[in-house]
C-alpha cells in the first residue's frame, strides 16, 4: 500500500500514451478506484490517496483487458449495467437501436406494448426499453444461462420488470406460442474471418460475436422464423454489419416477401439496422 498525490498518479499514467481515448480511460479508472467524480478528481489533484486499487486496474488495462470488464460495469443509455466476460460490453450503436424503438412507440402511440429482445446478453436493451417505455411488457431470451444470470441481476438492481428465459433464437418462444408487437435483437453477426480488435477477441464471448455463413447464420434464422412470433403490423429491428445489407435483403425476400424492409444508418453513417414491418 502506498499513498501518492492524485496528480502524480495521473501524470505517471499519461506518460504511457498521448492518445486522448487512453487519457479518458485513465481518468475513468481513477474515478472508480478512488470513488470520486471527475470534477472531484480534477479539483483535488493535490490530495493523497491509496494507489493500490488504481495500480491493479491500470496493470490489467495495459495488458489488454477491456475497461468495463475490469470495473465489472458499463454505461448504457444513462444507466449502469453489470457486465462480465460472459456478456458483450454494451456499445453506442446499440443505444441507437433502443432509441429507434422508443421513437417508434411514441410516434405510433402504442400502449402496453409487448417487446421481445433476442440474445439479450446483459439485458441492457430489454431493461432499458422496459424502464423507458411506460407499461411495456418486455421479455429477454438468450442461449446462455451465464448471460441470463447477469441480465436478471441488472433487471433487479435497476428495478425493471423484464421476464427472462432460456431460448435458442425463437425456439422456446414458439414452443410457448408467444407473439410480440416489437422484436429487437443485437445478434452475433460478425464473420469469423473478419478482423476484430485483440481485446475483443481475447475477452468478449465469441458465442455473442461470431456467426457462420459470413456472419449471417443467426440473422437468417431470425428472419426465417419471425412470422411465427411477430404480430400483425409489428416491427422488428436487428443490429447488423454494414456489408450484410444486400444478403439480408435477399434473405428477407426469400422468407418474408410481404414484409416492408428498410435499412437505417447509425450516427457514423454506416448501415447498422435492418427494420422489418409486417
Amino acid at each position: 500500500m502506498a499513498t501518492r498525490l492524485i496528480k502524480e498518479i495521473i501524470k505517471e499514467a499519461f506518460q504511457i500514451k498521448e492518445d486522448q481515448a487512453f487519457k479518458q480511460d485513465v481518468y475513468y479508472l481513477a474515478q472508480k478506484a478512488f470513488c470520486i467524480s471527475l470534477e472531484e478528481l480534477l479539483i483535488n489533484e493535490n490530495k493523497e490517496v491509496d494507489d493500490t486499487l488504481f495500480n491493479e486496474y491500470f496493470k490489467r488495462y495495459l495488458n489488454g483487458e477491456p475497461l468495463y470488464y475490469i470495473l465489472k460495469e458499463a454505461p448504457f443509455y444513462g444507466k449502469t449495467f453489470s457486465v462480465n466476460s460472459k456478456v458483450l460490453i454494451p456499445r453506442n450503436e446499440t443505444e441507437e437501436l433502443v432509441l429507434c424503438v422508443i421513437n417508434y412507440v411514441k410516434r405510433n402511440k402504442l400502449d402496453n406494448v409487448t417487446i421481445l429482445d433476442v440474445g439479450t446478453g446483459s439485458g441492457c436493451i430489454a431493461v432499458t426499453l422496459n424502464l423507458e417505455i411506460k407499461d411495456s411488457k418486455v421479455t429477454g431470451v438468450d442461449i446462455s444461462n451465464d448471460a441470463l444470470e447477469i441480465a436478471k441481476k441488472n433487471n433487479e438492481r435497476l428495478r425493471a420488470n423484464v421476464n427472462f428465459y432460456l431460448s435458442d433464437c425463437f425456439d422456446e418462444v414458439t414452443k410457448r406460442k408467444e407473439t410480440y408487437q416489437i422484436i429487437v435483437s443485437n445478434p452475433p453477426y460478425i464473420d469469423r474471418d473478419s478482423f476484430v480488435e485483440k481485446s475483443v477477441l481475447d475477452y468478449e464471448p465469441h458465442l455473442a460475436l461470431f456467426a457462420d455463413n459470413k456472419g449471417l447464420a443467426i440473422l437468417e434464422r431470425l428472419i426465417k422464423d419471425i412470422d411465427k412470433v411477430l404480430e400483425k403490423n409489428g416491427l422488428a429491428i436487428f443490429e447488423i454489419s454494414p456489408e450484410q445489407e444486400e444478403n439480408l435483403k435477399n434473405i428477407a425476400h426469400k422468407y418474408i416477401p410481404s414484409y416492408q424492409i428498410e435499412f437505417v444508418n447509425d450516427i457514423n453513417n454506416f448501415v447498422r439496422f435492418m427494420v422489418l414491418k409486417k
